[in-house]
């Protein structure tokens, strides 16, 4: 899945935090979308991932709009803390092909990944292993909204 837009030309990074979007987008996004949405994420790709869980959930009530909107929210996050991970592995892969190419010419993608692991920063397995952490956290979320939602729809109402 994409996260990010396709161009950040004339982007200029700020101190602080971007305004909310208003209380029309907050009704049409869900509750926290405002404040899920990096600065350089796209925004509609978003939008079009809520609107595909929507339309695969078909929430009745609010409960179940809301968990809908958890769903699409922890969706896009697990996608962030998955790109983190492949960002990570592909900066290191790339940064040892050298010598890995050096210490062994014919080396696979399995090798060169273990060297990517073995010769990784502190800084950066910590960077890696926080990420892992908050996607296991983000998969136990998602677990516990789907359970909510579909014991909402199986309570006579």
């Amino acid at each position: 899945m994409e996260l990010f837009k396709s161009t950040t030309d004339g982007f200029t990074p700020s101190r602080r935090f971007l305004q909310t979007t208003g209380a029309e987008n907050a009704l049409l996004l869900g509750d926290d979308s405002a404040s899920l949405i990096t600065c350089i994420e796209d925004r509609a790709l978003y939008e079009a991932l809520r609107d595909d869980v929507h339309q695969h959930c078909t929430p009745a009530t609010r409960l179940e709009q809301h968990m809908a909107d958890s769903l699409a929210e922890e969706l896009w996050r697990k996608s962030r803390y998955a790109l983190v991970e492949t960002t990570a592995l592909s900066a290191a892969i790339e940064r040892d092909w050298e010598s890995v190419k050096k210490e062994c010419p014919n080396a696979d993608p399995a090798y060169r990944t273990y060297v990517a692991f073995r010769d990784m920063s502190p800084r950066d397995s910590a960077c890696l292993r926080a990420s892992q952490d908050f996607e296991a956290r983000s998969w136990r979320r998602s677990r516990a909204d789907l359970s909510t939602l579909r014991t909402s729809r199986t309570k006579p109402r």
